[in-house]
């Protein structure tokens, strides 16, 4: 699928919302039982298929980063913006589903076409199977499978018998996954930025306590610059729901995942309108907001368990 980068906000309010009421009760449960661990996923994809994401995909993101994003920024923030660049790798050093990082010496942001496709992959898969009312505990079925099956590297789609295109099939998938894919990007984006525009320390260099002070204030500025775009980050929760089930809380550089989303989930109750804009002022209200924000906060309480 090629990513069209357009306006994100409609009615995916009211998809985004069906799905996390699925997703809270599993939540509670499998992250109880479940840790993960370091796997190498780079044979997930073919060389061919990543350098494809690397390339049409990596064009994409370097338009929204430097074209879309740019229009948002004050002025010492495009100066920050010109001293960045902006490389899309194959796949990290460790070949992990969740890589993107910002060299606070260098300026230069990198992400991997591996991280993209697989998150991808599994927004595609989660709006076929809401388009078509399938089963979606299949889905988190599979991401506890990639850990707990040493064998099993298997991408999405084919796993979870969804078509290769289903985004040409069905026009609801293509609007939805394309939907929850920017809007996790760009707030990676915005979070990896705000990384070099703070100058942060590298964590090898601080304490936990300076690493975890770092991230929150890199989150902040990505929402406060969403809310400049009028853009709710919903792919930015999905992406922290899927790592949060999978990952072990990153304890020495970053700040447990309910801590993250609470923080969303109180801009967006204190400020919906920061949020509504021109863009969509039609189809998002400022209840829309925050009953979004409310069941950030259940996402989040269910990830503390």
């Amino acid at each position: 699928m090629i990513l069209l980068w357009t306006v994100v906000m409609n009615k995916f309010v009211s998809y985004w919302s069906r799905l996390i009421r699925w997703l809270i009760f599993f939540i509670i449960v499998f992250v109880s039982c479940h840790s993960a661990f370091a796997r190498d996923f780079s044979k997930m994809y073919s060389k061919a298929e990543l350098v494809r994401i690397q390339n049409v995909y990596g064009n994409n993101i370097r338009i929204v980063l430097f074209n879309n994003i740019r229009q948002y920024l004050n002025t010492s923030e495009r100066q920050t913006l010109s001293t960045i660049s902006l490389d899309i790798l194959l796949y990290g050093e460790n070949s992990g589903l969740f890589d993107y990082t910002m060299d606070t010496t260098t300026g230069k942001m990198t992400l991997t076409a591996l991280s993209i496709k697989f998150f991808d992959d599994l927004a595609i898969a989660f709006a076929w199977y809401e388009s078509h009312n399938l089963d979606k505990q299949k889905i988190i079925e599979y991401i506890a499978n990639l850990y707990a099956n040493p064998e099993n590297i298997k991408p999405p789609l084919p796993s979870l018998g969804v078509p290769e295109k289903a985004w040409e099939i069905d026009p609801y998938v293509d609007d939805v996954s394309q939907k929850t894919l920017k809007s996790a990007i760009t707030f990676l984006l915005l979070h990896e930025f705000a990384h070099w525009h703070y100058r942060h320390s590298a964590y090898n260099v601080i304490s936990n306590r300076g690493a975890k002070k770092q991230e929150k204030q890199s989150d902040a500025f990505a929402l406060d610059v969403m809310a400049r775009m009028h853009t709710i980050p919903y792919g930015m929760v999905y992406w922290f729901m899927v790592t949060g089930l999978i990952n072990n809380n990153e304890a020495r550089t970053h700040p447990v995942f309910s801590e993250r989303l609470y923080v969303i989930a109180r801009e967006l109750e204190h400020k919906p309108e920061k949020f509504i804009g021109k863009e969509n002022v039609n189809t998002l209200k400022e209840n829309d907001v925050k009953q979004v924000a409310q069941e950030i906060k259940i996402i989040a309480s269910a990830l503390e368990k």
